[in-house]
This record gives structure tokens, C-alpha cells and sequence, in this order.
């Protein structure tokens, strides 16, 4: 009976990974690649000792990167190899919520989790993107698992193998843990908290062993934030980020679940948020007593998101995707409480939740006004096949000349505004008002026509194109995709520029 019900579950959990297999093959994996992807690409194609100079000067920690730099060696170099790094460990997370799920609440419990995982719209679409964050998600997962597995069974298995192999495997998982993404300490964070409140649940001698835990990670990580330091650049090259409202923060748990929108979805789902958590509290109240593990994973939950959230005020970092390591625990409560109801509640229940998470991803999928879609691909390419070497590129914010330079293959030549080198250490020098008309002179003196490409607004998107429309006549303008927006002005009316040009060499000889 026992092994029936173990190539059961084995051939779901497979039917599961299988799903998010087809659904990135078909839908996501030849997606147009996107800023942060770029990004991920330029970095980790440097050498293992310039990565982890690149990346001190940005808001990461190096692992993945140096992860994705021998994948592109060994695998393949491709878009979509790269992906399939990141699909990778999406897929290993399905497994691994499942036996977290079982470890906390049982069988049932850890299969609707798995599957919540699977068809969800957030994590598919974060399981085919080039950056940490799948990655991130699974060694929260495990280092999760590790730590639930000490406070539930640690004084069953105290002075055993399996008892020093559980605090090893926990020790390593925080300590790589905290190189995949600065977010990971809101998890260790958590554990923390739970620890102090619940000492009675771990076994004797546990306090030792979080403090050499905790010892091992600083003895990793403060060399690592002194080099980060000693380098002078953190976030320089990022995108600025908008203090946060709480809009943001319900939008937040609306994208765990539902992925991205359009407004008018998020909105819908954004007014069903007070009738949700008054259902979630008079369904806490029929249960008789909360886990110790719901204690646990709410704390993780809640805690990491508000931390962040509240930090925000200060210094903005909140973003949904740093917060997805609380995705799983997230599903897994989600699963328990519908578990809790009676079995015909629960059938419902389960059957409702996995079908709006299916319309949803459908909607992600097909919706061409879904915000992260980023179109440099289509941008790119319509630049080669229109810009001649008589007219210059503008990209503006200047990391967007990432995803452009990536895909573009055409006679004109590539510059930003402010002017940025990215081949040279140090940040992106600040936007000036004062600079701009010289800048814009510099860069356009001897071209014909400007093509102006605007995305990833930093605060001075509108004062360059109020520039350029109040100096130049527009030609045309192209939207690829929300936010990214092509402008092409006349500079002059001069129709052959490298006549002229050629004329005037002459004329000085």
C-alpha cells in the first residue's frame, strides 16, 4: 500500500514538472529577453573574478551569477539555455515543496502545495527568467524544511546521524542561502523570531547550534560585505524604486497568486482582499489549535514582507519578485487551511483556487498589456532594419542599452543618456538638467535623424522628450510594450550627411 502510494505521488509530482515544462516551452522560454535578464547575461559572461567585482558594485550577491557563468560555458550560451537554468531549479522546488508540505501537515497537505507551485502564474513566470530568484526559492525551500524537521522530530532523532546531518544540511543552506539574494536573511530572520517564541518545541542544545549556524554564515558573508564596501558602488546601477503604499503591499500577495495583470484584474482582485481575510480568520477560529509549522511559515510569511515593506520607507527595496521565497510557504497555508474543511469543502475549495490560478496564468500568457513583458527584441530589430548609419541611437535609462545592445545588429551606433560607459567599473553618472542640451549636441552633432528609445523611467524620462520635441521635428513614435517607447526626430535638413561631411573634409585640405 505504502509503495503504491509512492509511485503515485512520484508520477503526479513528474506530471506536475511536466506541466511547467510545456507551459515554458510554449509560452515563456522565447519570450523577448528583458532588462534584467540582459543584465545577468553581460555580468556573467566576464571572467569568475570580474563577476564578483560587477557584482559588489550592484544590490546582488555573486552566486548565481558565478552558477549561470559555467552553465553558459558547459551548457549553452543561448537565451534560452540560460532560462533553462533558472526552469531548472523551478522544477527541483516542486519536489521539494512537496516534501515540505508532507513534513508540516502530511501527504495531502504537500501535493496541493506542489501543484499550487506548479500551475502558478508568478513562479512560471519567474521559473523562465535569467536571474536568482528560482534559485532563491529553493534553498528556501530546503533550508525550511531543515528547520521545521528540528523543532518537529529534532527530539526523536537527538544524537543521531540523521539529527547532525539535519543542523549540517541547515548550516549550508543558510550560508548559500544568503549568496543567492540579500532577502534570505528575512528568512533566517523569521527562523529567529519562531525560536525565541517556540524555544520548548526544539530540542536541548539547539541554541549552541543556531549560534554556531549564525557563526558560520558571518564567517562566509562578512568578507563578502567588506569587499562590497571597499568597492563604493552598491546600487548605482539599479532602477530606482517608489517608496511603497499599501496598494503595493495587497498587489504583492495578488501577484503571488495571480501573477501579473492588467489593472483592471488587479483591481477586481485588490477589492476581494478584506472579504479574504475575514474568511481566513473565521476559518482560524473553527480550527481547534494551530500547528506549530502554520505558526512558523505566518511568521514567515508576514514577517519577511513586512520588514521589507517597512525598510521601504526608508531606503525603497520592495519589490514582489525579492519577496518570492515566501511564495511556498504562502501555497503550503494556503493548502492547510483548505485541508481543514470538510472533505467536500475541501474538493470545492482546491477545485476553485486551481481554476482561477489557470485562468490567470492564461490571461499572463495571452495579454499583451501584461506589464513585464519587455519587447527590446522587437525594438531592437526594428531599429537595424530603419536606422542608417547616418542617424544615432538614444537609449535613456542608460542600463536599458543592455536588452538593445543584446539583439541589435544594425549600422547605427548606440548611446545613452546621461552618457554611461558600461565597460568601465563604477556607477551611472546622475542625470543633470543643465547637461542635457550638451549632451543631446554631443551626441547627435554629425547624424542625419535621432532615434530616441525611453523605458525604465528614472524621474527624467518626460525632461528628455520635452527636450527633443520642443528642438526637433518627431517623425514618428512606436510603443513596443508598456514603458518602452521609440521617438524619431529630424536633426537637420541636410539629406545626405556623409556628403556634407565629406565636403567639408575636403574643403580644409
Amino acid at each position: 500500500m505504502e509503495r503504491s502510494a509512492t509511485v503515485k505521488t512520484v508520477a503526479l509530482l513528474s506530471l506536475m514538472a511536466l506541466t511547467s515544462v510545456a507551459l515554458s516551452y510554449f509560452f515563456f522560454m522565447h519570450q523577448s529577453l528583458r532588462l534584467d535578464e540582459a543584465q545577468s547575461l553581460w555580468q556573467s559572461s566576464r571572467s569568475p573574478s570580474d563577476i564578483i567585482t560587477l557584482v559588489s558594485q550592484d544590490v546582488h550577491v555573486p552566486l548565481y551569477h558565478e552558477l549561470l557563468h559555467f552553465w553558459r560555458v558547459y551548457i549553452g550560451d543561448s537565451v534560452e539555455s540560460a532560462r533553462f537554468m533558472s526552469l531548472f531549479f523551478y522544477l527541483l522546488c516542486i519536489p521539494a515543496i512537496y516534501a515540505l508540505g508532507k513534513l508540516a501537515y502530511g501527504r495531502n497537505v504537500g501535493l496541493f502545495g506542489a501543484f499550487l507551485l506548479a500551475i502558478s502564474p508568478f513562479m512560471n513566470w519567474y521559473g523562465n527568467e535569467i536571474r536568482m530568484y528560482t534559485l532563491l526559492t529553493l534553498f528556501t525551500i530546503l533550508n525550511q524544511y531543515l528547520f521545521i524537521k528540528l523543532f518537529t522530530r529534532g527530539k526523536l532523532i537527538y544524537g543521531s546521524r540523521e539529527y547532525t546531518a539535519t543542523w549540517v544540511g541547515y548550516a549550508a543552506t543558510a550560508v548559500l542561502g544568503v549568496f543567492v539574494h540579500y532577502f534570505f536573511f528575512l528568512n533566517l530572520l523569521s527562523q529567529v523570531v519562531f525560536y525565541f517564541l517556540r524555544r520548548d518545541y526544539f530540542p536541548e542544545k539547539s541554541f549552541r547550534n543556531f549560534i554556531l549556524s549564525a557563526g558560520a554564515v558571518l564567517l562566509f558573508i562578512l568578507p563578502w560585505f567588506a569587499f562590497v564596501y571597499s568597492q563604493g558602488q552598491a546600487g548605482f546601477q539599479t532602477p530606482m524604486l517608489p517608496t511603497p503604499t499599501t496598494v503595493n503591499l495587497f498587489s504583492t500577495f495578488s501577484q503571488f497568486l495571480f501573477g501579473f495583470q492588467n489593472d483592471n484584474i488587479n483591481t477586481f482582485f485588490l477589492s476581494l482582499w478584506p472579504i479574504t481575510l475575514i474568511f481566513g480568520f473565521l476559518t482560524l477560529r473553527r480550527s481547534t489549535r494551530v500547528s506549530p509549522a502554520s505558526e512558523y511559515l505566518l511568521i514567515a510569511v508576514l514577517l519577511s514582507v513586512m520588514v521589507a515593506f517597512s525598510v521601504s520607507f526608508i531606503v525603497p527595496v520592495f519589490v514582489s519578485r525579492y519577496l518570492i521565497f515566501t511564495v511556498p510557504a504562502m501555497f503550503l497555508l494556503l493548502s492547510s487551511l483548505i485541508d481543514s474543511y470538510s472533505q467536500s469543502g475541501a474538493k470545492i475549495a482546491r477545485f476553485g483556487m486551481a481554476a482561477l490560478m489557470l485562468a490567470t496564468l492564461g490571461i499572463e500568457i495571452m495579454s499583451p498589456t501584461t506589464p513585464v513583458k519587455e519587447d527590446y527584441k522587437d525594438a531592437a530589430n526594428y531599429l537595424a532594419q530603419n536606422a542608417t548609419p547616418q542617424d544615432v541611437i538614444i537609449l535613456s535609462a542608460p542600463f536599458t542599452i543592455y536588452p538593445v545592445q543584446y539583439y541589435y545588429r544594425g549600422a547605427a551606433p548606440l548611446t545613452t543618456i546621461p552618457k554611461w560607459n558600461q565597460y568601465s567599473y563604477g556607477g551611472i553618472p546622475p542625470f543633470v538638467a543643465a547637461d542635457l542640451a550638451n549632451q543631446v549636441s554631443t551626441a547627435t552633432a554629425s547624424y542625419q535623424n535621432v532615434w530616441v528609445l525611453l523605458s525604465y523611467d528614472q524621474g527624467y524620462q518626460s525632461e528628455v522628450q520635452k527636450y527633443f520635441d520642443s528642438k526637433y521635428e518627431r517623425l514618428q513614435n512606436k510603443n513596443f510594450s508598456p514603458g518602452l517607447t521609440l521617438y524619431e526626430y529630424r536633426l537637420r535638413y541636410d539629406t545626405d550627411v556623409s556628403a556634407r561631411i565629406s565636403t567639408t573634409t575636403a574643403s580644409t585640405h
